[in-house]
């Protein structure tokens, strides 16, 4: 049983995106279960949360000290996204003049959207910090990733298209889609029972229910 002593400092950062000003908050909660969450606000109104549970509540110092670590890496990741983004927004078009940046934006809209990774159609990473994060996390799948794209395969008479859809490469775990210029994976934790991730993505990326 954790003393209630043992609470590892949060953390709240502000974030300009485009004329947005995000705030960005991440703290340790011991209930309903110990768990890191990462709160995304606009104006005081969530826009989203990203949540990592841990294996049981803090008990020590050396575990706050531990987590507090984790706590700050989090967060930090999450206003790296965010910035990246916000560069990224004047000269990263994307699909019918979307930036890329924005598709990723409204993917980690979707309830329990953790991370999200975007590739080029030959299965290129545009982040390395990206690619070595996958790699890290998903070995098999990286190693294979070539193979796993061909279930959306090119489109004959076109150098550079792929086939649109979302396929689910693990259960309410990890996405891949492909809007037919680029390739997203989406990695998922189910925060609710309602959420279709399949539609949702679909949904986000303007993809037609025949992709």
């Amino acid at each position: 049983m954790s003393g209630p002593g043992f609470i590892p400092a949060g953390r709240t950062s502000m974030v300009k995106k485009g004329d947005l000003q995000l705030q960005v908050q991440t703290e340790y909660a011991q209930r309903p279960a110990p768990r890191i969450t990462t709160t995304i606000l606009n104006a005081g109104q969530v826009v989203n949360k990203i949540e990592r549970a841990l294996d049981h509540e803090i008990s020590s110092l050396d575990e706050q000290a531990r987590v507090e670590v984790s706590l700050k890496r989090q967060h930090q990741e999450v206003i790296g996204i965010l910035q990246d983004q916000s560069a990224q927004q004047s000269h990263n078009a994307g699909i019918d003049g979307v930036p890329e940046s924005e598709w990723a934006g409204k993917l980690m809209t979707i309830p329990g959207v953790q991370k999200v990774y975007a590739l080029d159609n030959d299965g290129n990473f545009f982040s390395d910090s990206g690619s070595e994060e996958f790699r890290k996390a998903f070995g098999p799948i990286f190693r294979n990733i070539r193979e796993l794209m061909t279930v959306f395969g090119p489109i004959s008479g076109t150098d550079c298209t792929r086939e649109s859809g979302v396929y689910e490469v693990e259960r309410d775990r990890l996405y891949f889609a492909s809007t037919g210029g680029e390739c997203y994976f989406v990695i998922v934790r189910r925060v609710n029972v309602t959420t279709n991730y399949e539609q949702e993505i679909k949904s986000c990326l303007e993809i037609g229910s025949a992709g």
